[in-house]
């Protein structure tokens, strides 16, 4: 598209901008948010405003009213809008955002930031034609794209932190919900889920949680069974999973057991779950057999790492 220079401007405009466009709505499918980049200046004219008509909001973005029409209705088919008829005159309506809506712009304006300060780092460029600028942002946007600079930013917003008693049921739920997704809930796990003290705490084994944006959203423990530390209990919440926190949290496992000079930590899992089979080997963990009294029954597979 380069050698042809103005002639292109248009075409090159509307590919940046459907590759902006593609980057936001893999974010948004990552982070499991129900929303498509193109519905954001509708829906924030609308949390700002409070309540406004369908003719107001086509003023301030300078938009056809057929164009906000067709943006309130996806918006409304998400249910995240509530329409508010006027008592006196019911011809007068306008929207406003319902409970859901107001849940989820908490969710997306920490997003929004990252992708505005992203944004703005892709597109700030001295001393250059406006071509060249282009050329430019187009570079940058295919080295690192918007959608690996918004995902990279919002890993780092993953904090891991040591247990604490207040966040014992997020150790049940997390792993309750993983257990009944996969498989099912053994009396072992229920034993050690419900009492993480007696089973994990006091015998000198730990538990980390990770923490986005003040929510816990993933767990992993290590438990001390006497011959060995088995990692273990660890879990995400669907809703993060495109965080890639399970990785960290390993991670971080991996890096606390070599500092407590640990020779080595062990894991059981099931061969049906190749997708975390293939990372254990690829972090370096080896198969080694699995004991015939081993406490999981789903388990057919048992790992090492050593340290």
């Amino acid at each position: 598209m380069d050698k042809f220079k103005e002639l292109a401007f248009g075409s090159r405009l509307k590919r940046l901008s459907d590759s902006f466009m593609r980057d936001g709505k893999r974010v948004y499918k990552d982070l499991h948010l129900d929303f498509e980049p193109t519905l954001m200046p509708v829906f924030k004219t609308i949390y700002d405003e409070k309540e406004i008509s369908i003719g107001e909001i086509a003023k301030q973005l300078e938009i056809s009213q057929p164009a906000v029409t067709q943006f309130v209705n996806n918006l409304l088919k998400r249910k995240l809008l509530k329409v508010l008829v006027n008592k006196k005159d019911k011809r007068i309506k306008k929207v406003a955002l319902n409970n859901k809506g107001f849940k989820t712009i908490e969710k997306l304006q920490p997003i929004w930031v990252i992708f505005e300060e992203q944004l703005k780092d892709i597109t700030t460029n001295k001393n250059l034609s406006f071509l060249e600028h282009l050329r430019l942002i187009e570079k940058k946007q295919k080295k690192y794209s918007i959608y690996n600079r918004v995902m990279d930013r919002l890993k780092k917003n993953i904090e891991i932190i040591s247990y604490e008693e207040k966040y014992a049921h997020y150790f049940y739920n997390l792993n309750i919900e993983w257990l009944k997704k996969y498989f099912y809930v053994e009396d072992y796990d229920e034993k050690v889920l419900s009492n993480p003290k007696k089973y994990v705490l006091d015998p000198g084994g730990f538990i980390f949680f990770a923490k986005y944006n003040n929510e816990i959203v993933g767990v992993v423990s290590l438990i001390n069974q006497k011959t060995f530390f088995e990692l273990s209990k660890m879990a995400v919440s669907p809703k993060y999973q495109g965080l890639k926190i399970g990785q960290k949290l390993m991670d971080y496992s991996i890096d606390f057991a070599k500092k407590q000079g640990w020779k080595s930590i062990t894991l059981y899992s099931s061969r049906k779950l190749i997708p975390a089979i293939n990372l254990y080997k690829k972090i370096g963990f080896r198969e080694i057999p699995v004991e015939e009294n081993s406490h999981y029954e789903r388990s057919d597979i048992k790992m090492i790492l050593d340290l």
